[in-house]
């Protein structure tokens, strides 16, 4: 698996878990709703595969859901930073033949 695909397998499930965050904290006044997560697991060749599942509850679930989507984000950056870096070292190998 190429660092591209690793990278966007990366943001993919940060973006999961950023939108699983967002979706608990609006559900929040609703009675009798279930949290959401994000299970997150290795994948084969690299990258990561994420899925939604049921999340426990939390005592200090509104902190929690923030905490967890500004987690994902940074996560989400990191892994645009890597897919940046990857075209600009691209971009250079491919100036230096031209």
């Amino acid at each position: 698996m190429s660092v591209m695909s690793i990278a966007s397998s990366g943001m993919r499930a940060a973006s999961l878990g950023v939108q699983a965050a967002a979706s608990n904290l609006a559900r929040l006044p609703v009675a009798e709703t279930t949290r959401l997560g994000v299970a997150q697991a290795a994948a084969a060749g690299g990258g990561v595969t994420a899925t939604v599942v049921a999340a426990q509850d939390d005592a200090n679930v509104p902190i929690a859901d923030v905490l967890t989507a500004r987690e994902a984000a940074r996560a989400f950056a990191a892994n645009a930073t890597v897919v940046r870096r990857q075209d600009e070292m691209l971009g250079t190998l491919l100036d230096r033949w031209a």
